[in-house]
């Protein structure tokens, strides 16, 4: 299954790419999946963006948008998110200010 994959400014600096298209494979084909091939894919840089230190938990303040769905890290924690074919999946992280 292939899915496009949009990188906010934080990501091209490891991805080298604001656009990237993977392939997944069956047991692959969620969020998460898609979230752990990109570790593999760009090593440790990567994992830190999307990865708790030490752990195997999604960033609280990652933000995931699935086809202008958004999930955050805490509530992709809860609930494996299924993909589809030709799915975009955009990775962002929150902004606060004041």
């Amino acid at each position: 299954m292939k899915i496009e994959i949009e990188f906010s400014p934080v990501f091209v600096s490891v991805s080298r790419s604001q656009y990237l298209s993977i392939e997944l494979g069956g047991s692959e084909a969620t969020v998460q999946g898609a979230l752990h091939h990109l570790s593999r894919a760009y090593g440790e840089r990567m994992r830190t963006l999307l990865f708790e230190k030490g752990k195997e938990s999604i960033l609280p303040g990652l933000m995931v948008l699935v086809n202008d769905r958004t999930y955050t890290g805490v509530a992709l924690e809860q609930k494996n998110v299924p993909l589809m074919e030709g799915d975009k999946v955009s990775l962002l992280y929150f902004v606060s200010g004041g």
